[in-house]
């Protein structure tokens, strides 16, 4: 090899090893966007769900998500849910957006809600969390192997909201609307 190759070569190797620390120390970037939780009409029906919006730099990618929504009652069952996409492509720089539940505006039924004494209105929790996972590259020259990619990140937190479960007596107005 010739002195000019020689160092080219190193300069390469060095250029490669300045930015390793930085692309391994880089996560996928992660962002939630969290509907209007709210009951729809005076059912048992609530409108719900969040949208994960994820992106590498490396070639592969796993997002999603769960969500919870639960009432202070002893009555009532917890709904739950969850969704996760991946992508992959040979180059790198993927994005995923991922809906939970699959499909938005959702609206989900809570368990037990038609058991509720009439003119009851319970507290309630949306709990959601957010992950996007991504893959990584092993590299190096000369038998040195560095493994960079394959970060995590998460997120989550809770929404509240009411129930109300009309007054009237009438049965044929328990599913209309409360005046």
């Amino acid at each position: 090899m010739n002195a000019a190759a020689s160092i080219t070569g190193r300069r390469a190797i060095a250029a490669v090893a300045a930015l390793l620390p930085v692309l391994a120390s880089a996560q996928p970037n992660l962002q939630t966007t969290v509907l209007p939780i709210y009951q729809i009409g005076n059912g048992a029906g609530v409108h719900l769900g969040h949208v994960v919006t994820a992106s590498t730099l490396y070639n592969r990618l796993v997002a999603g998500g769960t969500f919870v929504a639960s009432c202070a009652s002893p009555d009532m069952l917890p709904a739950r849910g969850q969704r996760t996409l991946s992508g992959d492509n040979a180059g790198g720089g993927i994005r995923l957006v991922v809906t939970i539940p699959e499909s938005l505006p959702a609206t989900v039924a809570m368990p037990g809600f038609y058991s509720l004494t009439r003119g009851t209105t319970v507290s309630c929790t949306y709990e959601w969390t957010s992950r996007a996972v991504e893959g990584g590259y092993t590299i190096g020259p000369g038998g040195i192997s560095f493994q960079i990619g394959n970060g995590e990140k998460a997120e989550g937190f809770f929404q509240t909201f009411t129930m109300s479960v009309p007054g009237e007596t009438n049965q044929d107005d328990w599913q209309g609307c409360i005046p």
